[in-house]
């Protein structure tokens, strides 16, 4: 039995089925289909998923009922459904008896994985850094490997579809006619530009790989020089005041279901007790979910009097990309405490946590933290924005592009750098001469909602003297 640390069951929906792939349960010891057949509930709910394995059952040419069985040690559909194909071949062939594969007497050049599924299954491996000579490794996101594998299995479908034997298939055989049935697959698919050229990239990036891997001269058919991406129009949206303050507003229990899945549709809850406050701290820190979901209080760094002046992180998207995994190399943001990130942060309970380990928003979670409270986070305002029925198209990355706007158009108001001291650029200057640390303390009286805020303060200011006048005026 292979170790398994995920507990979530294991479930091949209809979509996704594959011959001779199973989910074969420990605690039964049996394959399990829709039903868990302990507790008679869905398999998807099923208590116990850590003894949940995909297996593989592939019956042996020209025998009678004989069946080969192979364990796997992935919990991944996707990766699952590529490493049946390839075991599939393997027995096919004669290349599989027992747990053993049989060695072929050849070299080590005509033994290369010429076959796709086999090569796309590598490239899975290599992306998670199997096999990778440390020198070569890159930390990548399991959302990145996730989309790869969604792509690879889109190009599996598709010329399957078209008829090509996927079984038979090599990397040399792709031609110019097959990337076009992948383009006008894709183009069915009414994907997203953005979502249709991210598919083209994969691929583009898994023939490079393999060009290089095996030293073979393979034709990238599909960088941009061959086929041609759709345009990505950058649009920008940040996201007023009065918006805001409509989402907050929406933010209830009473309103937060959501129906999700295509097929089998099942509501969930979208609301939080701590989603409000996540959206408040985005919006005045500018970082990203995950940085939002892991800032902590001893990360708050403060001047002899005890006055905050800046929030130190760690920049894990620019870490992960460069590889940078220790102190010395690792790259770090100097949040500001703005005025109004003060006040937030006194409203969370600065005062009772200051200098400790414990996270500023949702402290209680724990397991899974930077993922779950990611996701939810992100889904959660797109929930509750839709109900605003607003014109804009807006996620939760619009939070961090107010932000942004808002800082450049205070950092705007002042003389610019260049003017003083004679550069011809600002990359000189922000790589050898500014100081992140002092930059966040100048920022203590940025607002992201500088005019909004103010306006809607004079405006009572005017209805109070409003009232005055005409209860002066009555009397």
């Amino acid at each position: 039995m292979p170790t398994m640390q995920n507990k979530k069951p294991l479930y091949i929906p209809s979509a996704k089925k594959w011959k001779g792939l199973k989910v074969f349960c420990y605690k039964c010891k049996t394959n399990v289909y829709e039903l868990c057949k302990e507790t008679g509930k869905p398999l998807n709910r099923c208590p116990f998923g850590d003894k949940h394995a995909f297996k593989v059952y592939i019956s042996v040419p020209n025998t009678e009922n004989e069946r080969k069985t192979k364990t796997l040690e992935t919990r991944d559909i996707n990766q699952a459904i590529l490493e049946a194909i390839a075991f599939e071949k393997e027995v096919k062939e004669g290349r599989y008896i027992g747990r053993k594969k049989v060695e072929k007497e050849v070299s080590e050049e005509q033994n290369k994985p010429l076959l796709l599924v086999n090569a796309l299954a590598r490239y899975v491996g290599f992306l998670n850094n199997e096999n990778v000579p440390e020198h070569r490794q890159k930390q990548r996101t399991e959302a990145h490997i996730k989309a790869f594998e969604r792509s690879a299995k889109n190009l599996i479908q598709c010329w399957t579809n078209k008829g090509h034997d996927i079984k038979e298939l090599t990397v040399e055989m792709i031609n110019d006619k097959m990337v076009g049935e992948v383009f006008r697959y894709l183009e069915d698919k009414n994907m997203a530009n953005r979502s249709f050229n991210k598919c083209l990239s994969h691929y583009a990036s898994f023939l490079k790989w393999y060009s290089e891997e095996y030293e073979i001269p393979v034709k990238n058919w599909f960088n941009q020089k061959n086929i041609n991406r759709k345009p990505m129009r950058s649009n920008p949206q940040s996201i007023s005041f009065e918006e805001f303050e409509a989402v907050l507003n929406l933010i209830r229990f009473d309103n937060g279901s959501k129906e999700v899945g295509q097929t089998a549709r099942q509501k969930l809850n979208m609301y939080r007790p701590w989603l409000a406050d996540g959206f408040r701290l985005a919006l005045e820190t500018g970082r990203r979910r995950e940085e939002v979901a892991t800032l902590k209080y001893n990360e708050i760094a403060t001047d002899k009097d005890g006055t905050p002046l800046y929030i130190k992180i760690e920049n894990y998207k620019v870490n992960r990309i460069q590889k940078h995994t220790n102190e010395e190399s690792k790259s770090y943001i100097y949040i500001p405490v703005t005025d109004a990130l003060f006040t937030l942060l006194k409203k969370f309970g600065y005062e009772e946590n200051k200098n400790t380990d414990k996270y500023i928003l949702a402290p209680d979670i724990i397991k899974n933290r930077e993922k779950r409270i990611a996701i939810a986070l992100s889904s959660g305002f797109t929930h509750y924005y839709k109900q605003t029925h607003g014109e804009k198209d807006l996620t939760f990355k619009c939070l961090r592009k107010t932000y942004i706007t808002s800082l450049d158009i205070y950092m705007r108001q002042g003389i610019n750098i260049r003017e003083v001291t004679g550069h011809a650029g600002n990359a000189v200057i922000d790589k050898h001469y500014l100081d992140p640390k002092v930059l966040a303390k100048s920022l203590k009286g940025f607002k992201v909602f500088s005019n909004e805020p103010q306006r809607n303060e004079e405006l009572e200011e005017i209805r109070n003297e409003s009232k005055v006048k005409q209860n002066t005026l009555e009397r």
